[in-house]
């Protein structure tokens, strides 16, 4: 049994579908336990992905946590990450006590190959492992040594029992108390600023980021010698960037692949949604709607810029 953990609020269950339709597909051989951390998923939402994820052969559990526990933490105005962001701070605190090791993962990224190449490794002798982060002077800013580097939390793997000894949840809700000046990257930089120097790195084609796709890759020096080869052979692709693949505008080269797995599931994404939008709505309300917002929140926006009543 190898165990999976995402979190997710009410926008991100058909993404978080797809997330797990490219696991299941790379690992036919493996059995899951997928741990949902919710925060505001309607009951509906839930028997939807409960039922894809036991059909396929899998357990799932949900474990619902209240919005209230995230009050006052750190978010900007225009944050693309929601608040559910910060529930991976929670994992040590709400897994089973049996759980002593999981693989988390981002709702925006899709599986190209067989996690247990990663899932199998010994870490016991780390907090967790993940993938270097783009470069940048996010050390400096979280006030440690930046030769200890600095992870990307869409993907991990997690040495659960050593983070539930050092009470890691704890801690962590006390340095956002404490350090809210220094957060820009939310719950990642809470969770680099507590485990610098107990980290595995993984290799890059583990998580290769948006940026790793542009014409000119913002990627570390050590790292831009593996980088094609990572692209060639990639194990987790993850849209990483504000605009995913279900977003009107989404240029991604490999966003193809969000829908191939989207296709599995009969209340997926699909491409064609896009043409039932723009032939529904007004231009601007259309686009809103592709790039994330309700019917009802793209409509309000449209009316204030047009400078009308409501």
């Amino acid at each position: 049994m190898k165990y999976i953990v995402c979190n997710i609020d009410a926008n991100y269950v058909r993404h978080c579908a797809a997330m797990l339709a490219s696991l299941f597909a790379h690992s036919p051989k493996e059995e899951f336990t997928v741990y949902i951390l919710a925060m505001g998923v309607p009951l509906s939402s839930k028997e939807l992905l409960a039922g894809y994820v036991k059909a396929a052969g899998h357990q799932v559990v949900f474990i619902d946590i209240d919005k209230q526990q995230l009050k006052g933490f750190p978010m900007h105005r225009h944050d693309y990450p929601s608040l559910a962001t910060y529930l991976r701070l929670f994992i040590p605190r709400c897994l089973p006590s049996h759980v002593d090791k999981a693989l988390y993962a981002d709702c925006d990224l899709v599986f190209c190959r067989d996690v247990s190449e990663i899932y199998d490794r010994d870490i016991s002798s780390y907090t967790l492992a993940a993938v270097e982060d783009a470069p940048n002077q996010n050390a400096e800013r979280l006030q440690y040594d930046p030769a200890e580097g600095y992870f990307n939390a869409g993907l991990m793997l997690l040495n659960v029992a050593r983070l539930r000894q050092m009470d890691f949840t704890e801690k962590a809700l006390a340095y956002l108390r404490d350090h809210k000046e220094r957060i820009v990257f939310h719950d990642q930089d809470v969770m680099n600023a507590l485990l610098h120097g107990t980290v595995l790195f993984l290799p890059l084609e583990w998580n290769l980021l948006d940026c790793y796709y542009r014409p000119q890759p913002h990627v570390s020096d050590a790292n831009l010698p593996l980088l094609q080869a990572a692209k060639d052979n990639p194990a987790v692709v993850h849209f990483s960037g504000p605009l995913k693949p279900w977003h009107y505008g989404c240029h991604h080269p490999l966003s193809g692949l969000y829908f191939d797995y989207a296709a599995r599931i009969p209340w997926g994404c699909h491409r064609k949604d896009y043409l039932h939008i723009f032939r529904k709505y007004k231009p601007l309300v259309a686009l809103l709607i592709c790039r994330g917002y309700t019917p009802y929140e793209a409509k309000d926006i449209r009316r204030k810029l047009l400078g009308r009543k409501r």
